[in-house]
């Protein structure tokens, strides 16, 4: 009997996300892990009939694990009421799985972790605004105010004073909605390239999330210093919880 993660038709951090969890639970509890490839994601903007296959890609994880076939006997695990329910408690041990560890070796299989390429000290930020998918029901989630990321460049630039900082801000909307955020260390991707952002979000030296799975997930896969946005996912211990 295989175990796989529940099919959704969220975006890519979500599924991701939902992907990670289910294969840590499974190993965790000695059950047959089944990898099941995308049928769809959100944020499509530009219909790339390529986008699926460029998500797993990034993953890198169907390459790795046995898939999903229809001769298989299998079951979808539901994420809510098993998954979520036992990853949120236990996230430490989770994460420092070695579990999680193969996780990341396939994400970095085809990757170079040197990805900015500029001899600087990166900092990437995520900051959660309303798209057209959100239809108006992104809440709080997307409301979050440019002070509030403002504030954590200033406490980064005290705390790294000395070193060569570099700003990556990855968001969505017009730049007159970020004039607070610009200076001559700041860098902007506006609607930039989901795959591109999201190994942005995951090569930086500091990683400042936003309350969205797509950071949110891309912090359980980094390695360096992690600024956390209190919502509904717990953080690892060793990440500050910024209010």
């Amino acid at each position: 009997m295989f175990y796989t993660s529940i099919k959704s038709k969220d975006g890519f951090g979500a599924q991701y996300q939902r992907i990670i969890q289910s294969y840590i639970y499974c190993k965790i509890h000695n059950m047959n892990f089944a990898y099941d490839k995308f049928t769809y994601v959100e944020h499509n903007y530009d219909n790339d009939s390529e986008f699926k296959n460029k998500l797993e890609e990034l993953m890198n994880l169907k390459n790795n694990i046995i898939n999903v076939n229809e001769d298989m006997n299998y079951e979808y695990l539901d994420y809510g009421t098993i998954i979520m329910k036992f990853f949120e408690p236990n996230i430490d041990y989770c994460c420092d799985s070695e579990h999680m560890k193969f996780i990341k070796e396939c994400y970095w299989q085809n990757k170079e972790k040197d990805y900015f390429k500029n001899n600087k000290f990166n900092i990437a930020i995520h900051i959660r605004r309303e798209n057209s998918h959100d239809k108006g029901l992104a809440g709080q989630r997307a409301t979050t105010p440019n002070s509030y990321y403002l504030n954590i460049m200033n406490k980064i630039r005290e705390k790294y004073n000395g070193k060569d900082i570099l700003f990556h801000i990855y968001s969505q909307g017009h730049i007159d909605n970020f004039k607070d955020l610009i200076d001559v260390n700041v860098l902007f991707y506006l609607d930039h390239d989901i795959i591109e952002t999201f190994k942005g979000l995951v090569a930086a030296n500091v990683l400042v999330t936003s309350p969205s799975s797509l950071s949110y997930v891309a912090a359980l896969i980094s390695d360096g210093e992690i600024y956390y946005k209190k919502f509904w996912h717990n953080p690892k211990k060793d990440w500050i919880v910024c209010n």
